[in-house]
């Protein structure tokens, strides 16, 4: 391998847009780029762990593997087997090999193979969960609604007495239903004072409560060690909560703006705490103005769209940059691109990964 060349490893699903995207631009300059999919069976990890003593290590054929950087974007918990393995080995060979996954990617996240992490995983998973994040961004100074997080009837009822204009009810993660023609997914949803809850109903499913926050504009910060990016979405139709909810009924206004002054300072912090260098962050602009109140983040957020929504900040191919080099001044070495798709080493072997495509916040 050139010296000018690094080796890059991404963890995240074969059918990931985000990665596959990633890995094709870094492929096409001239770096090396493996997936680790954790969700492959019976693991992702194209290698085996050597522990003697010369030390610990992931070797391929014999061969120690060494990545210069590695990005924690997607770990997968789902394995399909394959048709061959007998239905009551399915169980105890699936957790196998996840258990491997877990363990090597935590092996390889203490610094055994991979020099650079943008995320290491199990920070990021960590990072990922919302009551921790929240109690971080509170302590960072952060504006952030009043939540609250339960499944307890009594406390849901009093929280919901507390707000005169409502609550937002938010899953932790995004659901969807398919009924026939019928589609549904489980966004931030606004309930009225007025609408009635059945305890059962409650009792079911923890979820997350917070305060109406009545805003005039979405804000997308985009972390990238210690440079923000902030993309402003702005739409017509008033009361609206979540805008990924409504992209498709009405016109989204797209703005790449300055961050709100003294936000930078509060932003370092929570990344401190949260241990990591790349997020992407979701905020809201009150109308009186001031200061915009955090909402949540994602140490693997979404980040392709908004080139596309609003292009020449080049956010791919600073992140590339980010990913390779650890800074984003290179990114005109990492274009996006438009034609042929380019072999990426993948667990099984080489793969073509799709150049480009846009998923959804």
């Amino acid at each position: 391998m050139d010296e000018n060349t690094r080796n890059v490893l991404i963890v995240a699903p074969r059918s990931d847009t985000h990665a596959s995207t990633i890995a094709a631009m870094i492929a096409a300059s001239g770096h090396a780029v493996s997936l680790l999919d954790t969700g492959q069976w019976p693991c992702g990890l194209d290698g085996s762990l050597l522990y003697g003593p010369q030390g610990v290590s992931v070797v391929r054929d014999g061969v120690p593997i060494v990545y210069d950087a590695a990005w924690s974007r997607r770990l997968l918990f789902s394995k399909s087997a394959p048709a061959h393995v007998h239905d009551q080995d399915m169980k105890f060979i699936r957790t196998e090999g996840l258990l491997f996954d877990l363990g090597a990617v935590a092996l390889l996240a203490a610094g055994h193979g991979v020099k650079r992490w943008v995320n290491a995983p199990l920070v990021a998973l960590a990072a990922d969960q919302k009551p921790l994040q929240l109690a971080a961004a509170v302590v960072s100074g952060l504006l952030v609604p009043e939540t609250l997080i339960s499944q307890r009837p009594d406390d849901v009822h009093a929280f919901r007495q507390k707000h005169a204009d409502g609550v937002v009810v938010k899953p932790f993660n995004v659901g969807a239903w398919a009924d026939g023609e019928n589609y549904s997914v489980s966004y931030a949803t606004r309930i009225a004072p007025k609408e009635q809850l059945a305890d059962g109903d409650l009792r079911a499913c923890p979820t997350t409560y917070q305060q109406v926050i009545s805003h005039q504009a979405d804000l997308r910060v985009v972390c990238m060690g210690g440079e923000y990016f902030c993309m402003q979405m702005r739409h017509s139709l008033l009361g609206e909560i979540d805008y990924r909810a409504i992209r498709h009924k009405t016109t989204m206004h797209y703005e790449w703006v300055p961050l709100y002054p003294g936000l930078q300072t509060k932003l370092d912090v929570l990344r401190s705490a949260l241990g990591i260098d790349f997020f992407c962050a979701d905020f809201v602009v009150p109308i009186a103005g001031g200061e915009p109140v955090f909402l949540e983040l994602n140490p693997g957020g979404q980040f392709l769209y908004l080139d596309d929504k609003s292009p020449g900040m080049d956010i791919a191919g600073k992140f590339c940059s980010f990913l390779v080099y650890g800074k984003t001044s290179r990114c005109k070495e990492f274009p996006r691109l438009e034609e042929k798709p380019v072999a990426v080493q993948s667990g099984t072997g080489v793969e073509s990964f799709p150049e480009s495509g846009v998923e959804c916040p």
